[in-house]
């Protein structure tokens, strides 16, 4: 029905690589669009490196871009394990001001919560995002075997013999 994001509700999709959170992050974002409701896709390593290279104004606009839709999808989280001080920071500014303007925010990452402030250098921001991200949240949590993996080793089983 995709009601929590008039309610400016939040979900954290963790799990193990190739699980399928990225896909039904995307699958989200394709029923919201269709829906009527704007809607932006970041994927956060990429996004957060153009933002770290970008001037002032630049981020400043980003950060605009970012808060602005009324679902932010912010995929793989963490995928590279450690981000830069300026990717920690627009992390923090996204989320707290998503939080209080009530826009709702999906967040995929294959790293626990509990070692977020390891990959941000600093737990006391880890807890200061994953206190609002979490307040009003659902959160996933994703089990089992990679797809890509389970594709790629069927693949593999029935190439003909080479001699």
């Amino acid at each position: 029905t995709l009601k929590f994001i008039t309610q400016g509700a939040n979900a954290l999709i963790v799990g193990k690589p190739g699980t399928g959170k990225s896909h039904v992050a995307k699958s989200l974002a394709y029923q919201a669009t269709l829906q009527g409701y704007d809607v932006r896709y970041l994927e956060a390593d990429t996004e957060f490196a153009r933002y770290a290279l970008a001037g002032s104004q630049d981020r400043a606009n980003l950060l605009r871009e970012w808060v602005k839709p009324d679902l932010l999808i912010v995929d793989d989280l963490f995928l590279a394990r450690r981000i830069t001080a300026e990717a920690a920071e627009a992390l923090q500014a996204i989320v707290h001001q998503r939080y209080k303007l009530r826009r709702a925010l999906v967040v995929t990452s294959n790293r626990v919560v509990q070692d977020w402030g390891k990959y941000l250098g600093d737990a006391t921001m880890a807890s200061t995002i994953l206190d609002r991200l979490m307040h009003r949240c659902v959160m996933l949590e994703f089990e089992g075997k990679s797809y890509r993996l389970k594709e790629a080793a069927a693949r593999l089983a029935i190439q003909p013999e080479t001699s």
